[in-house]
């Protein structure tokens, strides 16, 4: 609708001057002065203020190519000596497929039309009925000027012009009060007949006229007017008649990816069925009413990947009863029950032209949401983006544009992505008029436009605003990929670095103890029999100190190195009789990548270098009881220790060579929670929820937590996380969770910044904070296990378990 604005100004303001006022003595509207066949009709009262609004409006220049703002925005043209100070009105018409005409009515004054200083000019007087009518070449531009009344009128058409002074084309009733109805703005588009194409063939009108005040901002546009419907021929917005608009919620359902969406609500879905059937002159059978019963919005979602159809059910049981018949379960995709329709052309059926999909054959369930899509694509893109929270509604640009519209309608059309510039265009649409933006919109990426119908009228709205400098969804999370495996997955998901082309992998193995390794789009680039499952994580390492990666890991009889094509390296796999106990630990003391992997066997410790021979250098060779936590390496100042915990609770803090370091004369009752780092202390949290403190010399301090059994405690540099059942703090700051199970809580470095991930295993969320406490856009996403992070061409990746046989990878 702004394109009104930017059209007047390519036409109006190449050479404005300040005039002086005169008195008027015309009464007559300047509606009388519009053709009675005139297409669009834009009603200007401040020229200036509206060129300086323009002159850098992004969305505008989009249009400079449409055929009407190149015919209307032609340097040289008439309206280009017209000096225009008082109220104007602007006034279009179709002479054929190729030529437009306009004509310019407004107050007479000294100065709005002066060509003396113009060279190149020639002037005809003729006489029309009384009145003076001036055929004028400006520089080989031709055009018909006459003042009457005190209003000053020029025309490209003679025809028009003669027309409008002879009185031969009266403003219509419905006309005048589509001109008076909006008052006191800079710009009104009054246009006959808009139009809506929902598809190639299915383009309807409105109403009678639409009348639209132009609001232009630094970062778009909107409108807001009424769209009047009172002949007698049937418009599509009287179909309403008899509803009260219903809270639009659609966008819960629209994943980003999508490009269009239109929502209809419903008070009475049989008098709308009816309503919509006397105005396609159709005599259909109406079936399943009891379906939409209990229906107060229907939607439609084009995605690249298909369409769905929307049914939001005030109550679901009813719902589900009077589908039950219909529907044959096929599977489960994350946790949400998808089950064969079997009747897909109901929608089109009862609501065309609002829905043009009739070949829907799933259907599921989202809380009162029954999404009726067209493949399993349709349906696993919408679970996912509802789960992931990357959906339409939890944008930053819907967010600020949903302040602009009401928050009840009748009819809301969506427009996302590729499919803004039709929402644009059927923003000012009617049969003639048809702009095609010649720029790409991408820094638009939502327009909505909507009707709220009442009585003989309806209210509009229409927004579009530009969000390039911000956050383009407002999401900050997107899921890059989804990839299912025949079996069930155990453990969780980590990065491994492809150093050819700077991108993160993803390893993974299954309950078959396949470990499968997947390039960054999903695709599974080698699988690796192994003879039993991963003990604890598997770790990213440089053997060789050249940047080319391989990982290490344990089993319980082996020890693996294995490159990134799945080989093994060197010496590995390492076998050994006796099993391993605890997750393989990495050491690398100095950051040089001369690593020294540790092996736990009950109560032995073997120290391997990277060549796999063992280190004989490391003197501590068996503790007196069994090793109840992985060993780990701390460094404090410029020392290391390393810490083994042995299960009747001894506290053993070794040097590199395994000779003590620190003597600690008390015994433990150690948890779960790994020994971490705090200043310069070891902090112990006891299975008594006691928090014990071991400075460097040796002394112990003890400190009682009031909390409960399912507490976690975890540092990384200067950042400290501790969860409380649902109490997550991080670094003290307290960021409240839903009640859950939770997993422990993980610090991640990536980008240079802290983050905190944790995952709900029973309602399967994954949440990411930042270090100051505050939960990252988009989340919490679908997720069912512990997730990892890192980073890759500067963007920071997750990874996660899905369903238990399906790998996520999100990127932020």
């Amino acid at each position: 609708m702004a394109f009104y604005t930017k059209i007047c100004l390519a036409w109006l303001c190449l050479s404005i001057f300040i005039g002086c006022d005169q008195e008027q003595t015309s009464t007559k509207e300047l509606s009388a002065y519009v053709p009675q066949d005139a297409t669009w009709v834009l009603k200007v009262s401040n020229m200036e203020a509206l060129q300086n609004e323009t002159s850098n409006n992004k969305l505008l220049s989009a249009f400079e190519d449409a055929s009407l703002y190149k015919i209307l925005n032609k340097k040289g043209s008439l309206l280009s000596y017209l000096n225009l100070k008082n109220e104007s009105v602007v006034s279009l018409t179709k002479r054929n497929d190729s030529i437009w005409d306009y004509t310019i009515a407004t107050r007479q004054d000294s100065l709005v039309f002066v060509i003396d200083s113009v060279a190149n000019k020639s002037v005809e007087t003729l006489e029309y009925d009384g009145v003076v009518v001036q055929r004028i070449t400006l520089d080989g531009v031709k055009g018909f000027t006459a003042i009457k009344d005190s209003v000053f009128i020029a025309s490209t058409s003679q025809q028009q012009l003669q027309a409008i002074l002879k009185g031969d084309s009266p403003a219509s009733i419905n006309f005048e009060k589509a001109f008076k109805v909006l008052k006191n703005n800079e710009l009104t588009s009054i246009i006959p007949k808009p139009t809506f194409q929902f598809s190639k063939d299915e383009i309807h009108i409105l109403a009678d006229y639409s009348s639209l005040d132009v609001f232009l901002g630094p970062n778009g546009i909107r409108t807001s007017g009424v769209a009047l419907a009172q002949d007698t021929l049937p418009k599509l917005l009287s179909v309403f008649k008899g509803q009260i608009a219903q809270q639009n919620d659609l966008e819960h359902m629209i994943p980003n990816s999508a490009t269009k969406a239109i929502s209809i609500t419903l008070s009475d879905a049989s008098l709308l069925i009816e309503n919509l059937k006397k105005y396609r002159k159709d005599s259909i059978s109406v079936s399943k009413l009891d379906l939409f019963g209990s229906a107060s919005e229907l939607g439609e979602i084009e995605l690249p990947e298909g369409n769905a159809v929307v049914l939001k059910s005030i109550d679901s049981d009813l719902t589900n009863e009077a589908l039950a018949s219909s529907l044959t379960e096929l599977e489960i995709y994350r946790d949400t029950p998808i089950s064969k329709f079997d009747d897909g052309s109901i929608f089109k059926k009862m609501f065309r032209p609002f829905v043009q999909t009739d070949t829907v054959s799933l259907v599921f369930q989202l809380d009162n949401f029954f999404v009726f899509a067209e493949n399993n694509s349709v349906a696993q893109t919408i679970i996912s983006a509802v789960k992931n929270n990357t959906y339409l509604g939890k944008s930053t640009a819907f967010e600020n544009a949903q302040t602009q519209i009401s928050n009840a309608s009748s009819f809301l059309s969506y427009g996302m992505n590729d499919g803004v510039g039709e929402v644009i265009n059927n923003a000012l649409k009617n049969e003639a008029i048809n702009l095609i933006a010649s720029k790409n919109l991408d820094d638009f990426s939502l327009a909505l436009l909507q009707f709220r119908f009442d009585r003989d009228f309806a209210h509009i709205h229409f927004v579009c605003e530009e969000t390039s400098g911000t956050k383009s969804t407002g999401v900050g999370v997107s899921e890059v990929f989804s990839k299912t495996l025949d079996n069930t997955i155990m453990g969780s998901p980590q990065f491994f670095s492809d150093h050819r082309s700077g991108t993160k992998n993803i390893v993974i193995q299954d309950i078959t103890n396949t470990l499968h390794l997947l390039s960054n789009n999903g695709k599974t680039l080698w699988t690796k029999q192994l003879d039993g499952a991963i003990i604890g994580k598997i770790n990213e390492v440089d053997l060789l100190r050249n940047g080319q990666k391989q990982i290490a890991f344990t089993t319980q009889n082996k020890f693996y190195v294995v490159d990134r094509n799945g080989k093994d390296v060197g010496a590995f796999p390492i076998k050994f009789k006796d099993k391993i106990t605890q997750p393989l630990s990495v050491f690398d003391y100095d950051n040089n990548r001369k690593y020294r992997f540790i092996i736990v066997q009950g109560k032995e410790i073997l120290m391997y270098d990277s060549k796999g021979k063992v280190v004989s250098g490391f003197t501590f060779k068996k503790t007196k009881n069994t090793i109840t936590l992985p060993v780990e390496h701390i460094r404090i100042g410029n020392k290391d220790y390393i810490i083994v915990a042995e299960e009747n609770g001894t506290l053993n803090i070794l040097s590199r060579t395994g000779k003590s370091r620190i003597s600690v004369n008390k015994t433990f009752n150690f948890s779960e929670n790994p020994i971490e780092r705090e200043g310069s202390s070891f902090v112990i949290i006891t299975k008594e929820n006691e928090k014990i403190s071991i400075d460097t010399n040796g002394k112990v301090s003890t400190q009682k937590l009031e909390v409960t059994n399912n507490y976690h405690f975890t540092t990384s540099g200067s950042t400290k996380v501790t969860l409380d059942d649902n109490l997550l703090r991080i670094d003290g700051r307290l960021a409240e969770l839903p009640l859950g199970i939770y997993t422990n809580p993980q610090v991640f470095v990536a980008n240079r910044n802290v983050y905190i991930v944790i995952s709900e295993t029973q309602e399967k969320k994954v949440y990411l904070f930042r270090k100051n406490g505050t939960l990252m856009n988009g989340f919490p996403v679908f997720g069912s296990s512990g997730a990892s992070i890192s980073e890759a061409k500067n963007k920071i990746l997750l990874t996660v378990i899905g369903q238990d046989n399906e790998v996520v990878l999100f990127q932020l």
